[in-house]
């Protein structure tokens, strides 16, 4: 049966060489296992010219979100006289036709104790809904199969990086704004004369908004750099202060894939059906944080009550 062309630098069986670095920070994640194909676009065409220009850390870096790209896998024959019909990115029943059709964390390692520098709350990275069908679906990625090649490119959104969240004072409550929606308190429901707890969040309702795990993510790139979200404006330019923004705290994730190749032997009458599991890992750009704080300062603003406003 036909099997894929292993280049070892951007497609491959797993780990490539690059990833393998990374051996101490990837122990125990082991899903989809060996047998799978890793799927790693160059973030750039010269990854050396934009390591100097510091568009990226390193040139062991992976694609980000919104970072355009484009890779092609190329089918190849294992038996004499085999013959490659079509190679695509399609998934097959069981799989959901979404492309991915899933994602997982890979980074923070989810097998380690969970632990952030300098907190005393430790790291908890809750599995998002964003992570499976239908909502791990990222509209910008798209797929051309072909007789011996197939091709995936597009970029990312943010949408799968989901723990990004803001503290925001308005005259009537405070609010917590994140993909589970808006969140407030009023302040006469807050203890007084003690640190403000955000634990005091996990129970208090929730406002109407159009905020949801399906809309928390900008749409490209030029938004990605000021907002975390379209409808995160209408709230700075109605806050009476900012109490703090959280940047999202995943730094890298797997996106899933089934290649499927269809072949045919001289001599039979049915043809082939190959499946190869991959996947691609996406790693946060932390970069964008600072600026979309920034931006957030910066925005005129017209103290407003939240609860008229939404």
């Amino acid at each position: 049966m036909a099997i894929l062309l292993d280049d070892r630098l951007t497609v491959g069986l797993w780990p490539l060489p690059s990833t393998l670095k990374r051996s101490d920070v990837l122990g125990s994640i082991t899903t989809p296992g060996v047998g799978s194909f890793e799927l790693r676009p160059l973030a750039f065409a010269n990854m050396a010219e934009a390591v100097a220009n510091g568009d990226i850390s390193s040139i062991d870096d992976y694609i980000a979100p919104y970072q355009v790209f484009t890779l092609t896998v190329t089918a190849i024959p294992t038996f004499p006289d085999e013959v490659i019909l079509n190679v695509s990115f399609d998934p097959i029943a069981p799989i959901p036709a979404f492309t991915p059709f899933k994602a997982i964390i890979e980074e923070p390692n989810p097998f380690t104790l969970v632990s952030r520098t300098g907190a005393e709350i430790p790291q908890e990275i809750i599995p998002s809904p964003n992570w499976d069908p239908p909502l791990v679906n990222e509209q910008y990625i798209q797929t051309i199969g072909g007789i011996n090649t197939a091709t995936i490119g597009g970029y990312y959104t943010e949408k799968a990086f989901y723990d990004r969240e803001w503290i925001l004072k308005f005259p009537d409550v405070i609010a917590k704004i994140s993909g589970a929606g808006v969140k407030y308190l009023r302040y006469e429901d807050i203890p007084q004369n003690v640190p403000f707890d955000p634990i005091l969040f996990d129970k208090a309702p929730i406002a109407p908004s159009g905020i949801t795990p399906a809309t928390w993510y900008p749409l490209t790139k030029a938004d990605a750099e000021i907002l975390d979200a379209p409808l995160m404006e209408q709230y700075l330019k109605k806050t009476s202060g900012i109490v703090s923004y959280k940047a999202s705290e995943i730094r890298k994730l797997r996106f899933f894939y089934i290649i499927t190749i269809t072949s045919k032997l001289p001599g039979t009458a049915l043809p082939l059906t190959t499946t190869i599991p991959a996947f691609m890992t996406v790693q946060n750009n932390s970069s964008w944080a600072q600026k979309r704080l920034l931006y957030a300062l910066n925005t005129p603003k017209v103290p407003t009550p939240l609860l008229g406003l939404v």
